[in-house]
């Protein structure tokens, strides 16, 4: 069976790259599909640097053949045509591409592939209902409300539509896509967001790396710094928590967003989080580190006691969440998880007060968490997620 599959990728060598979590994705998806002879695994990818690419790694075909402009569909298109496969799998995420006008185009792209058997992941699924102007501030928009509805619409209804078949993370995602863009339910496929298998360090020899006491106890947040991420209660939520707690201590690793690193709001809006975390906690008890290299993710999420999700609203799975699953590390979120995550004792309400309170609860009783996050990564890891989507493949394969 011949199987390309179309994404970001890291650079040669890398995993956690800073070009965003569907990269990484990626190379942990294809690397676990089974091996099975007479399988043939291309990776097109997005060119580095402008340089066209072609190399083998871990037994895939890489070639970096696209530009994340308007030539980029062109670019793929002549690679398939070579390869001539069996089944193409495509990676979603709004800005995967390039900016909303190929966000848009990949529709008519996916329309020009129909006489291929298609897959798409949509990484990401809005909720109509959840889109009004504060949606639209955090997500740095300019648009109406009205307008940026129908733009969804327009976007992701067609491209499920087009694909043979749909991917999404969570059944909460399915219902929106059922509900709400008037998808037909067979054709979509739930399967989970991957997880690693990871092993941490001890927490001591971790805060010793970092130069972060270790009798601190430790709250991590890792992620791009976006508006829905909900950074800002963050702040508010652990400064509470910071007066009850002496002893608590706060690492945000909160990089910039490689898409808006040149946008002026956007940097002057990363300024402003910045005072407010100095103005509200403490100096002794919070370091704002920025962005988290792919070698240093050990380290931070070892030496942290519990990971918080602040998230204000739930439009794909957390790459971040992921990695702490995979490490067995505990974690909090914002309850916009619910569609996800069961066990309410993990969950906060979107305020300042309910974050504390979930601190508070958790630092209280720390055990209580691991057993249900060690479920979830039994049912989520890679090589259950690989084998899954594999037999996607199959399935279309045998079908037509």
């Amino acid at each position: 069976m011949k199987i390309v599959v179309i994404s970001t990728y890291p650079p040669r060598g890398s995993k956690h790259a800073n070009i965003g979590g569907v990269a990484s994705y990626t190379k942990n998806l294809v690397a676990n599909f089974p091996k099975e002879a007479g399988n043939e695994i291309t990776v097109l990818c997005h060119k580095v640097d402008g340089k066209f690419e072609i190399y083998e790694e871990d037994g895939l075909r890489i070639v970096r053949c696209f530009d994340k402009n308007i030539k980029c569909f062109f670019q793929l298109f002549g690679q398939i045509k070579k390869i001539k496969p069996d089944v193409i799998h495509i990676q979603q995420e709004l800005a995967l591409y390039g900016g909303i006008l190929n966000a848009y185009l990949l529709q008519w792209f996916l329309f020009c592939l129909r006489q291929y058997r298609t897959v798409i992941t949509l990484h990401g699924v809005v909720s109509l209902k959840k889109i009004d102007t504060k949606f639209i501030k955090e997500n740095n928009a300019n648009m109406p409300v009205w307008i940026t509805k129908i733009a969804f619409y327009a976007i992701y209804r067609p491209l499920c539509l087009c694909a043979s078949v749909v991917i999404v993370h969570e059944e909460c995602f399915k219902k929106i896509l059922v509900e709400e863009y008037g998808v037909k339910e067979g054709k979509i496929q739930v399967i989970h967001h991957g997880i690693e298998d990871l092993k941490p360090m001890s927490k001591e020899v971790a805060c010793k790396k970092l130069g972060v006491n270790a009798n601190k106890n430790i709250v991590l947040f890792m992620g791009y710094l976006t508006g829905y991420k909900g950074v800002e209660l963050l702040i508010e939520g652990f400064s509470l928590y910071a007066k009850i707690d002496p002893n608590a201590f706060l690492i945000v690793g909160a990089g910039k967003h490689p898409k808006l690193r040149n946008d002026l709001v956007y940097l002057d809006e990363y300024l402003r989080l910045q005072t407010k975390a100095k103005e509200l906690i403490p100096e002794n008890q919070y370091k704002w580190v920025g962005f988290i290299d792919e070698s240093d993710i050990v380290n931070y999420y070892s030496a942290a006691d519990v990971s918080v999700y602040p998230y204000t609203i739930q439009m794909s799975s957390s790459g971040p969440m992921s990695i702490a699953i995979g490490y067995e590390k505990p974690f909090i979120g914002n309850d916009v998880f619910s569609g996800s995550i069961e066990n309410r004792d993990l969950l906060f309400e979107g305020n300042k007060e309910s974050l504390m309170g979930a601190l508070n609860r958790f630092f209280n009783n720390e055990t209580s968490f691991l057993d249900y996050i060690k479920k979830l990564k039994q049912g989520r890891t890679w090589y259950v997620i690989g084998n899954k989507t594999y037999y996607v493949y199959k399935k279309l394969v045998c079908k037509l």
